[in-house]
């Protein structure tokens, strides 16, 4: 297996432990009579380590290698799911929250890896590959779930066994790394020696990168209209559409299939033709038509469409923003950029998680999926005033011409 075939395979182990008990959370946590503050504070506490470690950890990868740092993530991930696990402890169970956001490189880490390993014109491509195994992990995972709950075991492990498998996949997908990964930074590189593991403006350093700071910007904004769609889409189905929870599921099903899909498939055969700046384009204008059909749809066969739009545009923006942002980005600061950005989206869906929420109860079904449109309409705005600049800077043929400028009929095609 290829280098990026085998980073691909541990993303998609990482997320089958992550997507198995992301939704038993919080059912875990009531059941040993947790506070709602306390459950919430379990939810939080992740992206709130991650928030202030990412950055981190990239610069740390750019410094020490993409190995050892991913290697050290996923160790710190398969302890704190043992922890989460075993014990019945609020404090002990929000510190393995923290310890796994603290140590939490994985994707960062492996998106770095994937700029290492592929020429810029194939980096939208790779990162098509690594959306791929996200929407298939979170497509498996819950699915997975549901059949450990269901085990003839002690009622008291009925919602531990799903921890402990996920541990099981951290410490395999661990195990892979030790064993299989090779390191994507040669030991003498210059770059790598000159890399700074903390700066001294820190996250503004990547900000102040030509081009770097808007796009992370743009990641951002997508990030945080499409929390507000994972932050109430079961309740969406739930409440305006009346489907049970077995309808729910098919729900997210579907979407992370069309989502898989497209960033695995359509991606890396439409980016070495089009270029990157135009697939975000046509994303953002199908992700509002896909936000706004939610909004206005009643009935299986309306929702079912406008899913349909919300995975093929996110499938086809998310991998396109990151391909675009490995290649503008120095050799040595990959590790730190993507340590931004992916703080920069932790942030985002906080914020969009708890506001989303509170249109939802407080305005309507459909207010969520509306403040969404609008946010990535905002995105389109965005895109439209920096992609000009950035196709130019990153310099790649038909990727990187000027919007308006026609595309050579041979353009390579895989």
């Amino acid at each position: 297996m290829s280098s990026l075939g085998l980073v691909v395979a541990i993303v998609l182990v990482d997320l089958l432990g992550f997507s198995l008990v992301m939704p038993l959370l919080a059912p875990f946590a009531k059941e040993y009579g947790f506070s709602p503050l306390q459950i919430g504070l379990l939810v939080a506490g992740y992206p709130m380590a991650q928030l202030v470690a990412g950055p981190i950890l990239g610069r740390l990868s750019d410094r020490y290698g993409r190995r050892p740092v991913l290697a050290a993530s996923q160790f710190g991930t398969a302890v704190s799911f043992v922890i989460l696990g075993l014990s019945n402890s609020f404090t002990v169970m929000f510190l393995a929250r923290l310890l796994d956001g603290a140590s939490g490189g994985n994707i960062l880490v492996a998106q770095a890896y994937v700029a290492d390993v592929t020429k810029p014109e194939e980096r939208s491509r790779g990162y098509g590959l690594i959306g791929m195994a996200f929407g298939l992990g979170f497509v498996l995972g819950p699915l997975l779930g549901l059949a450990l709950v269901q085990l003839p075991v002690a009622p008291e492990w009925r919602l531990r066994v799903p921890f402990l498998v996920a541990a099981g996949f951290s410490t395999i997908a661990w195990v892979l790394v030790l064993l299989r990964l090779p390191e994507s930074l040669p030991k003498d590189a210059r770059a790598r020696q000159g890399a700074r593991v903390v700066s001294r403006r820190g996250v503004a350093d990547a900000f102040g990168l030509p081009g770097v700071g808007r796009m992370i910007g743009l990641g951002a904004l997508v990030a945080l209209g499409f929390a507000a769609l994972e932050g109430t889409f079961s309740l969406y189905l739930e409440g305006r559409q009346k489907w049970g929870p077995a309808g729910v599921m098919a729900g997210f099903t579907f979407l992370g299939l069309v989502t898989a899909m497209v960033q695995g498939g359509l991606v890396r055969r439409l980016a070495p033709k089009y270029g990157e700046p135009r697939l975000i384009v046509v994303g953002l204008v199908v992700l509002i038509a896909g936000f706004a059909g939610l909004g206005l749809a009643y009935g299986t066969a309306a929702v079912l469409a406008a899913t349909l739009l919300v995975g093929v545009g996110q499938g086809l923006v998310s991998p396109t923003v990151s391909g675009l942002i490995s290649r503008i980005t120095p050799a040595s600061e990959q590790g730190a950029v993507f340590g931004t950005l992916s703080s920069a989206q932790t942030l985002a869906r906080m914020v969009n998680y708890v506001l989303a929420n509170l249109l939802f109860g407080r305005g309507s079904t459909a207010a969520p999926f509306w403040e969404a449109a609008a946010i990535a309409l905002g995105a389109l705005v965005l895109a439209g005033a920096t992609l000009p600049t950035v196709a130019k800077l990153s310099g790649s043929g038909a990727p990187g011409r000027d919007l308006g400028e026609p595309i050579p009929s041979g353009a390579a095609e895989l």
